[in-house]
């Protein structure tokens, strides 16, 4: 069973204390990090520091980056099984 450790957060202005386990420990505090630093993002580019909004931006803005990156992993995949297709029937041409 894996230990859990504390890990205690600043979200925007909002503290969090969450319990994780060590692996996910350092991937925690950089998604943490990176939260922190697209809230000062959109405080400077919408001149607004209302946390509903801002955290709003934050959450719109990071769940494209997964649609998008589940898109184009997608779409890489898709390119990856096309091309071995067509190397296999290369592959197959040239059998003896």
């Amino acid at each position: 069973m894996s230990t859990k450790l504390p890990c205690n957060l600043l979200l925007g202005i909002q503290n969090v204390a969450l319990k994780v386990s060590e692996e996910e420990e350092s991937c925690v505090r950089k998604a943490a990090n990176l939260v922190n630093r697209l809230v000062k993002y959109y405080e400077k580019e919408t001149n607004s520091s209302d946390p509903s909004k801002i955290m709003a931006l934050v959450a719109l803005d990071l769940a494209m980056c997964g649609l998008k990156f589940e898109t184009e992993t997608r779409s890489l995949s898709n390119n990856v099984h096309a091309e071995n297709e067509q190397l296999l029937a290369l592959v197959d041409e040239f059998q003896l």
